[in-house]
C-alpha cells in the first residue's frame, strides 16, 4: 500500500513506491521485529540485556535457526546472509585456532628458536601451500579428464598433403619425356589440337620439300658423273690416310711399350743375347714382318671392299640404275679380269668404275629437315601414347560407372549388370515402348470417358428441349 503523502516529484515517487510503506504497515513490521527479538533473547541475563541490539544472530540458541513470521523477500535474504556470515566467522575462528596449535607445536619441537610475536610469514606460507594444494588438485582433475579423452578417441596424426592429394585424385598418368614445358602451360584443348594440326602440316610440307629436292637431285645427278667420281675418290683417300695414321700410331705405341707387353703385338721381335744371335733369327724376323704386313694389307683390302659394297648398296637402294647393255657388260667383265690383286689404288678404281648416280654427299643438305621430321614424329608418338592412356582411363571410369549404375538401377538385372551402353539403350527403348503403350491406353480410356460425358450432355440437352416444348 503506497504512502498517504505522495512525493512532489512524480519520477521519484514512482521509483520509491515499492519501498515506501504506509504507517500501519510500518507499525506492524516493527511489532513483528520486536516480538522476534524478545523471543530469541530469552532468558535475559545481565551481559545481554543492554547489548541485545548488537546481536544480529544469537548463538547457542535453538530459536536462531527458525525463521520468524512475516519475513519475506529482501528481509529473508538479509537473515540468510547473516547466518552465512556467522558460519564463515565460525570457520575462520576454527582455522585461526588450528594455526595457533600448529605454531605452538612448531615452537615446542624447536625450543631453541625464539617465538616471534607476530609470525605473519608462517601464516602466509601456509596459505600459499594451501592454494598450491588446491591448484594441484584442480590440475590433477584436468589431467585425468585429458587422459580419458585421449584413451576414448586417440588423435590421428597429420598425414602428408601429397598422400591426401594422391588418395583424392589417384595416380597421374606418365607424361611425355619431351616437351614438358608445353604440358605445364594452361592452354585450351582447342589450342593444343590446333598446334598439333599445324605441326602435322609443317611435317608434311617438309616431307614434300624433301621429296621434291630428292627428285631434282636424281634428275641432275647423271649430268655430273665427274663430280661424283671425284668426291668418292676423295672420300676413299681420306679413309686410307686415317687408317694409315692409326696403324702408324699403334706401331709407335708398341715400340714404346716394355718387353712384358710384346706378346700383344702382331710382330714378334726376337731377343738377342749378346753375340749369340745368328742368321736364322734374322730370317724368322723378316718372315714375321712380312706376314704381319700381309695381314694388315688384307684387312685394309677387306675394309675398302666393304666400304665400296656399302656405297653401291646404298646407291642402288636410293636410285636403282637402269639395266646395262651387253656391250657394257662385256667391257666391265674385261675390266674386272684385267684388275690386279686388291690394293688401295685398285680398290678406288673398282669403286669408281660403278659410277654411282646419287652419292651420299648429296643427302647432307637434307639431313636437318629429316632430323626435324624424326623429332616431330617422336613427339607425335609420345603425345599419341599419352592421349591413349587418358582415353583408356576415361573408358575404364565409364565402364565402372556403368557397372555401378546397373547395380543401382531397377531397369537392368541386379545380379549381372553390364559394362556396355548397348544394354542401356535396349532397356531404355523397352521402357519407352512400355511408357508409350501405357500413355496410349490411358488416352483411349480418357477419350471413351469424354465420349460418354458428351453423350450424357447431349441427352440432357435433348431432355431440356423436350421439356421446354411441352
Amino acid at each position: 500500500m503506497p504512502a498517504q503523502t505522495a512525493c512532489p516529484i512524480s519520477e521519484v515517487d514512482r521509483a520509491l513506491s515499492a519501498y515506501v510503506n504506509s504507517r500501519q504497515d510500518t507499525l506492524r513490521i516493527r511489532r513483528t521485529l520486536s516480538k522476534y527479538l524478545t523471543s530469541t533473547l530469552r532468558p535475559v541475563n545481565a551481559s545481554t540485556q543492554l547489548q541485545h541490539l548488537n546481536h544480529e544472530c544469537p548463538q547457542n540458541l535453538s530459536a536462531a535457526n527458525t525463521n520468524p513470521p512475516g519475513l519475506k523477500d529482501s528481509r529473508l535474504e538479509y537473515l540468510q546472509a547473516l547466518r552465512a556470515r556467522a558460519k564463515a566467522q565460525a570457520k575462520h575462528n576454527e582455522l585461526q585456532a588450528s594455526l595457533e596449535q600448529l605454531r605452538a607445536r612448531h615452537v615446542d619441537d624447536n625450543p631453541t628458536q625464539p617465538e616471534p610475536e607476530h609470525d605473519d610469514n608462517v601464516t602466509q606460507g601456509y596459505v600459499f601451500l594451501l592454494r598450491q594444494r588446491r591448484r594441484h588438485a584442480e590440475l590433477q582433475v584436468i589431467q585425468e579428464s585429458l587422459e580419458k579423452l585421449l584413451s576414448a578417441k586417440p588423435s590421428t596424426p597429420s598425414s602428408d598433403p601429397r598422400d591426401l592429394v594422391k588418395r583424392a585424385i589417384g595416380e597421374q598418368p606418365d607424361v611425355p619425356a619431351e616437351r614438358l614445358d608445353n604440358l605445364f602451360q594452361a592452354e585450351d584443348d582447342q589450342v593444343s589440337i590446333f598446334k598439333l594440326k599445324q605441326e602435322v602440316l609443317e611435317a608434311r610440307a617438309s616431307m614434300e620439300r624433301a621429296q621434291a629436292a630428292k627428285t631434282k637431285a636424281q634428275d641432275t645427278a647423271p649430268s655430273a658423273p665427274s663430280t661424283t667420281l671425284q668426291s668418292q675418290v676423295y672420300a676413299l683417300e681420306q679413309a686410307r690416310n686415317e687408317l694409315v695414321d692409326w696403324i702408324q700410331g699403334e706401331l709407335a705405341k708398341l715400340e714404346e711399350e716394355s718387353i712384358f707387353l710384346e706378346d700383344a703385338s702382331p710382330i714378334k721381335r726376337p731377343v738377342r743375347n749378346g753375340t749369340a744371335a745368328a742368321a736364322p733369327d734374322t730370317t724368322h724376323s723378316a718372315i714375321d714382318r712380312a706376314s704381319a704386313t700381309a695381314k694388315i694389307q688384307a684387312s685394309y683390302d677387306k675394309y675398302t671392299a666393304a666400304r665400296a659394297n656399302l656405297l653401291e648398296a646404298h646407291l642402288s637402294l636410293q636410285n636403282p640404275a637402269p639395266a646395262p647393255n651387253a656391250e657394257e657388260n662385256d667391257s666391265s667383265t674385261n675390266d674386272n679380269n684385267a684388275v690386279s690383286p686388291p690394293t688401295p689404288v685398285n680398290a678406288n678404281t673398282v669403286s669408281t668404275s660403278s659410277k654411282p648416280i646419287n652419292p651420299i654427299s648429296k643427302l647432307f643438305p637434307y639431313l636437318p629437315p629429316l632430323a626435324h621430321i624424326a623429332t616431330t614424329e617422336r613427339a607425335l608418338t609420345q603425345r599419341t601414347v599419352h592421349l591413349a592412356a587418358h582415353l583408356a582411363a576415361a573408358d575404364q571410369d565409364a565402364q565402372e560407372a556403368l557397372v555401378r549404375l546397373s547395380g543401382e538401377s531397377h531397369l537392368l538385372p541386379s545380379a549381372g549388370g553390364s559394362k556396355e551402353a548397348a544394354a542401356w539403350a535396349k532397356v531404355a527403348a523397352e521402357a519407352d515402348a512400355a511408357t508409350e503403350a501405357l500413355v496410349k491406353e490411358r488416352l483411349e480410356e480418357s477419350a471413351n470417358e469424354v465420349a460418354g460425358v458428351a453423350m450424357v450432355v447431349d441427352l440432357c440437352s435433348l431432355q431440356s428441349r423436350v421439356l421446354d416444348t411441352v
